[in-house]
């Protein structure tokens, strides 16, 4: 077994056969509370979808545009946090360029949220996944997505992992229209759904182990990478995926062993492989809500 260690004096095992919720202490460290996959059957859901809605702009970008400038705030979750991007729309294609600062770990709004995503929000409602927000040092992020929306809001949020398909509602950051935005700008609400923070079960008790030793960058985004597998395999699991979808489901799971039995040579294989495994387990937690939801509410036909 080996240790970690976290910015904090104690310290906790890193990796068990049991499942796991981590907690990355910030780079170059990490830790882990532990949690027993069949530990105590009362406790309420590993993710329980409570539908929470919230009401943030949404700018239209025309078609063939100009780039066009605008800034992010930060939310009362993140105050600090802050942005610009340039967006351009090109024969149907929006393209963002996103640099942001003052992101603190995710972390810092519960053990289950591992990472940052970049979500367009059309008007109507809908999220679109941008992708993954990676930081790097001095609480610094950066990324170039695309969207094949033209009125959208940009929102910013700390996720369990990567490939979620729906935003959580820890909100950190939000477009602003800036005085030097150009082109046609159209403001419209976009009210949209959100998944509630603190829906994870997990033991708040970490065990304490008697060493620990830093993690190379390197290692660092290979667990965290794994990590965020496992917390959608939870998720995916709690959401009914084992009676529903029980083949992606498995093939998920595979994944994320095969993941984690690579070596330190593998690290980039690891990586992906992990994210795989994740994407895999999403799809397969949005097979089981939907099979369930047709068993729930059954459709009646007539003869």
């Amino acid at each position: 077994m080996r240790h970690f260690t976290c910015l904090d004096p104690v310290r906790v095992p890193l990796m068990s056969r049991k499942l796991l919720i981590p907690v990355v202490c910030g780079f170059g460290s990490i830790c882990a509370f532990g949690q027993q996959a069949e530990a105590n059957k009362d406790r309420a859901p590993l993710y329980d979808i409570t539908v929470i809605s919230r009401t943030t702009k949404a700018i239209n970008y025309g078609h063939n545009s100009l780039p066009t400038k605008i800034d992010f705030a930060g939310t009362p979750l993140l105050p600090f946090a802050k942005g610009d991007a340039t967006v351009q729309n090109k024969r149907g294609t929006t393209t963002i360029e996103a640099h942001f600062s003052g992101l603190e770990s995710p972390q810092r709004f519960g053990p289950e949220f591992l990472t940052y995503v970049l979500w367009a929000i059309s008007p109507d409602g809908r999220s679109q996944n941008l992708g993954e927000l990676f930081l790097g040092t001095r609480e610094k992020g950066k990324m170039t997505a695309s969207s094949n929306l033209q009125a959208f809001a940009l929102i910013v949020t700390a996720e369990p992992h990567f490939s979620v398909s729906q935003p959580s509602d820890a909100v950190v950051a939000e477009n602003v229209v800036r005085p030097d935005t150009i082109g046609k700008v159209e403001e419209v609400n976009a009210t949209y759904e959100l998944l509630p923070r603190k829906s994870f079960v997990h033991d708040k008790d970490a065990a304490k182990a008697p060493n620990g030793a830093m993690v190379s960058r390197e290692e660092y985004d290979t667990l965290s990478a794994i990590y965020q597998a496992q917390n959608a395999v939870q998720i995916a699991e709690s959401q009914g995926a084992r009676e529903h979808a029980n083949d992606r489901l498995t093939r998920a799971q595979d994944l994320l062993r095969e993941a984690q039995r690579m070596s330190k040579s593998q690290r980039k294989q690891a990586i992906a492989t992990a994210r795989e495994a994740a994407q895999v387990a999403e799809d397969a937690r949005r097979i089981a809500e939907k099979r369930a939801g047709k068993e729930i509410h059954p459709q009646i036909s007539s003869n």
